[in-house]
């Protein structure tokens, strides 16, 4: 392919503004979809300056996504659409396992209808659980990790079933800048906003709230992550499923204490006391064993999420 064509589903987010970029940057022909068009002149639109066309699609909607594979023609198609909230998995599982396993079906689907060669790269979580032994319950942590487990499921059996080439990656928390929802997004703003109350000599906002100390997170920057997409879509194995993380895990006080470093005002913390089971290190061999690794160290993407914070603030 001498300029592959790209379909970005989830674009919108913050692993999905990365990639746009990226593969623009690359001279790939990207097609951005969201589920909303963002409104003229929106801050939003900054991130769609590199792509080829931005397209609204909700992948509920078996219609809409067959429309928009249609529309897109993909060579490859980089799957980050979905719910990301296991609070939100509480409330309405329904939901969830809607976005995340059904429209994954529904993207399959239509670009099974094309009748055209595609690489498919599914954006999974290291919160899927494994499966259970035959005639014992499934045991997952939530119904978000229930509607990842299924979605890894499916684009296997699509795989399977009717020789499509779907890749799974499951990344670890995504780091870095940008408008990230997780918990270093979180932080880089509040370390922004202390700094900021700091200047205007203002009331500084409550102490930031952790469920632990000693919980642990492995971390991995945004911009590994793309960099590790780019590498499945040419070399990854179809079928196979591939975890993209740094490979060490952090306790939630040693995140906060790079933050202290870094902001320019002392940051205000309370710990609680949660006993939570950390998740498990990945096993990142199948990864690295084609080459990648990853480039940003831990300060580096504080470094660079508290800098867009501060632009922000």
């Amino acid at each position: 392919m001498s300029r592959p064509r790209l379909l970005v589903t989830g674009a919108g987010g913050f692993c999905g503004e990365h990639a746009c970029r990226h593969f623009a940057s690359l001279g790939w022909q990207v097609t951005a979809a969201v589920r909303r068009l963002p409104a003229a002149g929106a801050a939003e639109r900054a991130w769609l300056g590199g792509v080829d066309a931005v397209l609204a699609c909700d992948l509920s909607s078996r219609n809409e996504t067959e429309a928009l594979a249609r529309s897109a023609a993909p060579d490859c198609v980089l799957h980050l659409a979905g719910a990301n909230a296991v609070g939100v998995s509480w409330s309405d599982p329904a939901a969830v396992l809607q976005s995340n396993v059904m429209g994954t079906v529904h993207l399959l689907e239509g670009i099974r209808s094309l009748g055209k060669p595609c690489r498919v790269l599914v954006a999974g979580s290291m919160l899927r659980f494994p499966l259970a032994s035959a005639g014992d319950a499934p045991k997952p942590q939530h119904p978000y990790s229930l509607s990842k487990t299924m979605q890894v499921l499916v684009a296997q059996s699509w795989a399977s079933l009717f020789g499509m080439d779907v890749i799974v990656a499951e990344p670890s928390n995504l780091i870095g800048p940008g408008r990230s929802g997780g918990l270093c997004g979180l932080l880089a703003r509040y370390a922004a906003a202390a700094e900021r109350a700091a200047e205007r000599g203002t009331e500084a906002p409550a102490p930031f709230r952790f469920s632990s100390r000693s919980e642990q997170r492995d971390l991995l920057d945004v911009r590994d992550a793309i960099a590790a997409y780019e590498l499945l879509f040419r070399a990854g194995k179809s079928g196979s499923v591939y975890s993209a993380a740094s490979g060490v895990m952090r306790t939630l006080e040693e995140i906060a204490d790079t933050f202290g470093a870094l902001a320019l005002r002392p940051l205000r913390w309370a710990y609680g006391d949660s006993a939570a089971a950390s998740p498990a290190p990945a096993d990142i061999g199948a990864l690295t064993a084609l080459g990648w690794s990853p480039r940003y160290t831990l300060r580096q993407s504080l470094q660079d999420a508290l800098e867009a914070a501060r632009l922000q603030a």
